[in-house]
């Protein structure tokens, strides 16, 4: 599991370098003061700042080998993978049970035990507190696929390779799998165990020697920075004795279903409309993107604008990598109506859905907002996202932790909820590489 100061040493010295030139830079301009840069010191200025941003580029693609490196399945034991199968999270569930109800009963043990240890020590690394117990990544996130006996085999007449069943797959494997934004090739950063900085690709201005401490706008682009670091993705789900007294595949199945729903809905909204704040921080609301604006209260998107879109990456030289758009059912519906050319029966922006538009990839998620509001337009307006979506960086730390409570309103139900946590982070590294239109109308 990457731990992003200590495991990669290329990353590090990379970081250092770039650190020791900020540090000159401000040096600089502290020794400037009040007065005029010096042609001398403007130039050393523009070549710290050209160094950096070769370094930014160099540590993002060190980020990006980590983030592919970090998203490996777990590779274990045959011993390991026996030990592992054993796991009975209906164990764990009934244990959390007892614990709700203030019964004291053994303490777990055996795999069990083993797994909350190793869910613990990821906490703690991370730095998370919970009042409930941790399942590892390593359960959390097993990926299982099954696997072709080499070889031909027939059955019932049918040729084919036979199909052996690995191990189980994890709690949460769905959820991460069915993100739009990891579709879209985000780059995810798993298994963290420290808070994350990584360089904020900003453009700024030249400096110029005849105004007063020209240079100074440089140094906030130079030492701006993406933080990530855990926020709390909660999901809920009121469980019976009766579902309680189930094997522990149906109780996984029961939990996959309800838990990746609810955390992946709250995720992807934020990824696209958070605002940073407990939540990631969303491509809309990041200050430096581009911006494609309908009209005073909103308008029906038209040919111009999906193509501005574009244009507006395009002119900041950042339209490269996963490029795309991304918007709402809505959204893909209207655009399916809409002629290119209007008052025409021309093509339509949309001819088909087959995930493309404008020669560019197509994804639709109903996690974009279609409830915003522009002038007169409230709560009618839907978003339009066009970027490189790898400059978009997603963080996950530990496993999922799991926490059992009981109120009074399910006291009298004969409930107990069933209260999960995953922990995440999101942000956009690079802002000129997304645009956005936030008062599309759609139908």
């Amino acid at each position: 599991m990457p731990n992003l100061t200590e495991n990669n040493m290329k990353l590090k010295q990379l970081q250092e370098r770039r650190g020791s030139l900020v540090k000159e830079a401000r040096q600089i301009l502290d020794t400037a003061e009040s007065r005029a840069l010096s042609p001398e010191e403007t130039n050393k200025l523009k070549g710290i700042e050209g160094e950096i941003d070769g370094l930014d580029e160099t540590i993002h693609a060190e980020m990006r080998q980590i983030a592919r490196e970090s998203q490996n399945v777990p590779k274990f034991t045959e011993g390991e993978k026996r030990d592992i199968a054993k796991f009975d999270l209906s164990t764990v569930l009934n244990h959390l049970h007892r614990q709700a109800r203030g019964a004291h009963g053994n303490a777990l043990e055996g795999i069990e035990a083993e797994m909350i240890q190793e869910g613990d020590r990821e906490a703690r690394q991370a730095g998370i507190q919970s009042g409930g117990i941790f399942l590892p990544r390593m359960l959390v996130r097993r990926e299982a696929r099954d696997m072709t006996a080499s070889g031909t085999t027939s059955v019932a007449g049918d040729q084919g390779g036979m199909t052996i069943a690995t191990q189980k797959r994890g709690l949460l494997d769905d959820f991460f799998n069915a993100s739009i934004l990891r579709q879209a090739g985000a780059t995810v950063l798993e298994g963290l165990r420290d808070n994350v900085d990584i360089p904020r690709l900003v453009a700024g201005t030249d400096p110029t020697k005849e105004a007063e401490n020209a240079a100074a706008d440089e140094v906030s682009p130079l030492t701006a920075m993406l933080s990530l670091t855990p926020q709390r993705l909660p999901a809920f789900i009121d469980i019976s004795e009766r579902l309680l007294a189930q094997s522990s595949v149906a109780l996984e199945a029961v939990l996959r279903t309800h838990l990746t729903n609810q955390m992946l809905a709250i995720q992807e909204r934020s990824f696209f409309h958070g605002n940073g704040t407990n939540e990631a921080e969303g491509i809309a609301g990041t200050s430096g993107i581009g911006s494609v604006v309908g009209g005073t209260n909103g308008a029906a998107p038209d040919w111009a604008d999906i193509v501005n879109l574009r244009k507006a990456v395009q002119i900041a030289n950042a339209l490269r990598g996963n490029v795309g758009y991304i918007t709402n059912g809505d959204i893909e519906a209207k655009l399916a109506v809409t002629p290119k050319v209007a008052s025409t029966d021309s093509q339509m922006i949309l001819n088909e859905f087959n995930g493309r538009l404008a020669g560019s990839n197509l994804w639709v998620t109903n996690a974009v907002k279609s409830d915003l509001t522009k002038g007169s337009a409230t709560s009618t307006c839907s978003a339009i996202f066009f970027g490189n979506f790898s400059d978009y960086y997603i963080g996950y730390w530990g496993g999922i932790s799991l926490e059992m409570v009981r109120d009074k309103t399910n006291a009298i139900s004969g409930l107990y909820t069933l209260v999960a946590n995953a922990y995440y982070d999101g942000g956009v590294a690079r802002p000129k590489s997304f645009a956005a239109m936030l008062d599309a109308l759609g139908d």
